[in-house]
């Protein structure tokens, strides 16, 4: 077992269902770190043993659960109770505008209620889950990194601008004296829900998937973004926002990696842009919540590059090959079907 630097000191893993939080509590437990899990309610909690159980773990004595609504200011102050560092990790992604309510709701507002318990609390450190999706775009390179200012533009979408002003929140915290650092992952790979997120792709890829789309972004596993978490709040560094991107993989190499993952046909057809932009005007008109969406299809052909230089600098950390966890990931999704 790796060594606990975090002692007897309580931590708070909120979203501890979520595939990043899911994660982190797993992490921590084997350190034998004293964790209070937040998730919404029972339902929640058994979505976190399904994940543990794909791992053959066992859940640990050391973790305590606490329902409630992130949402809530009440809730989030009573869970924050006698906590000394918080992994902020709960969120609602979705690329779909019509969910803007309840993406404001628990990126927005439930972060804002996260730092200002945090601060009424006097907690140590606090390690906000942002997404590169609050980073801008680069003016002078292809690549984007950890100065690239946030713009708004009519075809910024939903999710954003939520993640954006969640991470505002985290700001404004550091402002008024909160210790914390922030973390924006690119594409997640890991074992979560296989109904959302990245996960998703595993069941999407493993029913046959014909098409493919000739954009390309960042992903990384789940594993090194737990891992670069815990460094972050072990160590002194604070007041910083880090990139975390393993490395840069066009959706053709990923959609077949993943495929082969599977033991499943490989996509063998360029969809163009076009056509897909049409799909998707389509499901607008038929559908209150269209799986392909205007801002997806453009993101499905844009090219963005992620530098990892800064995380690498400030932890002397290697990230791990993303092609590896998805060999793991497509095992572990055939693993559950087998059951």
């Amino acid at each position: 077992m790796e060594q606990n630097l975090f002692g007897n000191k309580q931590i708070l893993v909120t979203g501890a269902s979520g595939l990043v939080g899911v994660h982190v509590i797993m992490y921590l437990a084997r350190l034998g770190a004293n964790i209070r899990a937040f998730v919404r309610n029972e339902d929640s909690k058994q979505k976190a043993y399904t994940v543990f159980k794909a791992y053959n773990c066992c859940e640990s004595n050391t973790i305590t659960w606490h329902f409630g609504d992130i949402t809530n200011y009440e809730d989030v102050y009573n869970a924050m109770k006698h906590i000394d560092y918080v992994f902020h990790c709960a969120g609602y992604v979705s690329f779909n505008n019509a969910h803007m309510q309840i993406m404001y709701d628990v990126n927005v507002l439930g972060t804002k209620h996260v730092v200002d318990a945090a601060l009424e609390h006097g907690i140590t450190k606090l390690c906000h889950v942002s997404s590169v999706a609050a980073i801008g775009k680069s003016r002078t390179s292809h690549i984007v990194d950890e100065t690239c200012e946030f713009e708004y533009t009519k075809h910024t979408g939903a999710y954003h601008i939520t993640k954006y002003c969640g991470e505002l929140e985290v700001w404004r915290g550091i402002a008024e004296g909160l210790q914390a650092v922030i973390v924006n992952p690119s594409v997640i790979i890991g074992v979560g829900d296989w109904y959302s997120s990245s996960s998703a792709l595993f069941g999407t890829i493993a029913k046959g998937l014909k098409f493919y789309t000739t954009g390309s972004t960042g992903y990384v596993s789940v594993h090194d973004v737990v891992q670069c978490m815990v460094l972050l709040m072990q160590s002194n560094i604070t007041s910083q926002r880090f990139i975390l991107s393993a490395q840069t993989i066009d959706y053709k190499s990923l959609f077949s990696a993943i495929a082969d993952s599977l033991h499943v046909k490989r996509p063998h057809i360029a969809i163009k842009q076009w056509q897909m932009k049409l799909v998707a005007i389509l499901l607008q008109l038929v559908s209150k919540n269209p799986q392909i969406t205007l801002h997806t299809v453009n993101s499905a052909f844009s090219h963005t590059y992620y530098s990892n230089h800064k995380i690498c600098e400030a932890l002397s950390y290697s990230f791990s090959n993303i092609f590896d966890d998805i060999s793991t990931v497509g095992t572990m999704y055939l693993k559950r079907l087998q059951k």
